[in-house]
């Protein structure tokens, strides 16, 4: 069988939402609240972690703490070769945008790769707050599964020219292998 499938769109669900809609059979609640993707990071400066994988653009955001290379991960029950990221800085705060940071994955937790480097992006914009929401495709050159997903900051590599990462409404698309599945499963979603 084929995996399952979830093609990026900016206003349909990935596969966190089908992880916090119990794999598509219940109403949506924050799969980190409820323990099923579990959110870690480097520091707190200001939220709780479940606000990383939230889907709704607030105040309410994790920020960490102003250290180098600071992070926020994504540990998912699922396997996910991804195909894009979504995620959002925060609702009418545009201080600290990302502007230098690596989007990596790993499937041990001790040995990361890097899926995506940016270098001064400027997909996060503080002229309009509907951009501070972005998406990035990520270009894998052959079909490798993870379940663990951390965004890093380079050092000065925000806005403001620190280290603090702000971030919410992470989302991933691609395809999906539930890790104890010897076989996929296939299912778009619109």
């Amino acid at each position: 069988m084929e995996p399952k499938s979830f093609e990026f769109g900016w206003t349909s669900g990935g596969v966190i939402d089908w992880i916090g809609k119990g794999y598509g059979t219940k109403p949506w609640k924050n799969p980190s609240v409820t323990r099923d993707v579990v959110v870690t990071c480097s520091s707190v400066q200001s939220g709780k972690e479940h606000e990383f994988v939230d889907r709704t653009l607030s105040n309410q955001t994790l920020v960490t703490k102003n250290e180098p290379f600071s992070w926020i991960q994504a540990e998912l029950p699922v396997a996910v070769c991804p195909t894009h990221y979504r995620m959002s800085h925060r609702a009418n705060d545009t201080r600290g945008l990302l502007r230098n940071w690596a989007f990596c994955a790993s499937v041990d937790g001790k040995d990361w790769r890097v899926l995506c480097q940016h270098t001064n992006d400027q997909t996060l914009t503080s002229t309009n707050h509907d951009t501070l929401t972005g998406a990035w495709e990520v270009r894998m050159p052959k079909e490798e599964y993870y379940h663990l997903f951390r965004v890093v900051i380079y050092e000065e590599g925000n806005s403001e020219n620190t280290n603090t990462l702000a971030g919410c409404c992470f989302e991933l698309f691609g395809l999906v292998r539930h890790r104890a599945w010897s076989s996929n499963v296939k299912v778009t979603v619109g």
